[in-house]
């Protein structure tokens, strides 16, 4: 085990004095306030152009449409449709609604366009519904109040017998932001940890460095260590984020901590990440070159992306049949449990059979990986096929 530390504290200084990991750790934030506030600047320039519709009034309602329309629409009155067509065709006018007598008791309008704007349409069509409801409103001579009552919807207010069953924002919230931070753990020190093995597979160091330790700890090392790192990032991030969101918002970040399950939380977050690691330094020391690691790298991704097929299921019905099984299931298991456990008061059975489940996996999928460590990177000069990969799994260490 003391090498195992040893190991673990050479990947973490190794990564921590590298210039590309430093530039990441300060980029990836940068890279992320970006996303975020791109949409938002281009929202913000993307003012609306305005456009200009002329409007064949045979039943009388312009002035009530013009009314709803956005500042950038226009609605201008026109005789007749040949006058509004040319002024169509001269570039004046950008389309033309036609409104004939009959609109009122058919609901049928129609609109000519020179080229395509969903926008108007929308807000065309909408202003056209809410003015023919006024209009056939005004003719059944009912007030405003009295069809207001009778088409009133019906209001269901659900309430908990116990008020810790109910669903609790902050709770959902920090699990969401959890899950998140979980996969951008697994899919950054796990990327690493797949690198690292194939690097040094290749570059046959392996040889030197298990001549002084077993390759179990080797692997538990690089597991650990890249753990480390991962947390190292996060943090990071957490504390330039957490300031922001505190200042910027009004979200009650203490109080939402308070409410959420963080110890349920870290107990199958670790897992999770463990079994997904000991999977892609597994794959890592099994590959020959970058091209062969990410193409595997791929299909070990998609295990925790299992989790996303039964996030819809599990929201509507968190204590059906489909979110119990993936609760079960070791590779969504952490996830579902997680996401369960914010919508629903969750049985102490339940937790316990998918934590048993889950660290029954971890141990088997770890110790088989550790199996394919061994033997995978004192092989060199091609990749493992999978028939040579379970013949591995039958080799005894000495």
């Amino acid at each position: 085990m003391n090498n195992t530390f040893k190991i673990a504290k050479w990947e973490v200084m190794r990564n921590l004095t590298n210039k590309q990991f430093i530039i990441g750790l300060l980029l990836t934030p940068l890279i992320m306030i970006a996303f975020i506030a791109f949409p938002i600047l281009i929202e913000r320039f993307n003012k609306p152009a305005d456009v200009v519709y002329q409007v064949v009034d045979q039943v009388g309602i312009l002035p009530l449409l013009q009314d709803m329309m956005p500042e950038h629409i226009t609605l201008k009155p026109s005789s007749d449709q040949a006058a509004a067509e040319k002024l169509v065709q001269e570039g004046e006018a950008d389309g033309y609604l036609l409104l004939e007598p009959q609109f009122l008791s058919t609901g049928h309008a129609q609109l000519y366009y020179d080229s395509s704007n969903q926008e108007v349409f929308g807000a065309l069509s909408s202003a056209l519904t809410l003015v023919l409801q006024q209009q056939r409103l005004a003719e059944s001579q009912l007030e405003q109040a009295q069809l207001a009552y009778l088409t009133q919807a019906a209001f269901l207010e659900s309430i908990a017998i116990d008020e810790a069953d109910a669903p609790n924002f902050h709770k959902i919230t920090v699990s969401a932001v959890a899950i998140v931070v979980i996969y951008i753990l697994i899919f950054s020190s796990g990327s690493m940890l797949m690198m690292s093995a194939l690097q040094e597979r290749r570059d046959r160091m392996a040889e030197v460095i298990l001549s002084s330790v077993r390759a179990s700890d080797l692997m538990r090392g690089k597991i650990i260590g890249h753990f480390l790192l991962g947390v190292i990032q996060l943090t990071f991030w957490t504390a330039l984020a957490l300031p922001a969101v505190i200042y910027f918002t009004d979200f009650p970040v203490m109080e939402a901590l308070a409410a959420a399950n963080l110890p349920l939380i870290l107990f199958f977050g670790l897992l999770g990440y463990l079994l997904i690691a000991a999977l892609f330094i597994g794959v890592g020391a099994t590959m020959e070159d970058v091209q062969q690691a990410g193409n595997s790298q791929g299909l070990v991704i998609m295990l925790p992306a299992l989790a996303f097929l039964f996030v819809g299921p599990v929201i509507q019905n968190p204590n059906g049949a489909v979110s119990q099984f993936a609760s079960y299931f070791p590779f969504t298991s952490w996830v579902i449990i997680i996401i369960r456990d914010a919508f629903s008061a969750l049985p102490t059975w339940q937790i316990g059979l998918s934590g048993a489940i889950l660290i029954a996996t971890t141990i088997l999928i770890s110790l088989m990986a550790a199996k394919i460590f061994r033997v995978g990177m004192l092989m060199y000069g091609k990749n493992a096929t999978p028939r040579e990969i379970i013949k591995w799994l039958r080799y005894k260490e000495r």
